[in-house]
């Protein structure tokens, strides 16, 4: 897949996972942005093959930790994601 800077995309899984793991502590549970939208705001790969994703609400709503520079970003492998058209 393909993402350049500014595509807008949905989250359909975390680490290649539909839901979480048991026991996975409250602020890493990553699984609650799936079917969130953003747009790309770095094509670059970094943090094992994530690009950086501006996501459309607010992180803190969903009680997770998100201390990128850019608040509401996250880094998200590109398999993790589906580009919206």
């Amino acid at each position: 897949m393909i993402c350049a800077q500014n595509t807008p995309v949905k989250l359909i899984t975390f680490l290649g996972k539909s839901t979480a793991p048991k026991n996975t502590d409250k602020g890493k549970n990553y699984w609650k942005l799936i079917g969130e939208t953003g747009i790309v705001i770095d094509e670059v790969e970094m943090n094992n093959g994530g690009i950086l994703v501006l996501y459309d609400r607010n992180l803190d709503e969903f009680e997770i930790e998100n201390h990128n520079p850019i608040k509401n970003s996250l880094w998200i492998k590109k398999t993790d994601l589906e580009v919206l058209i």
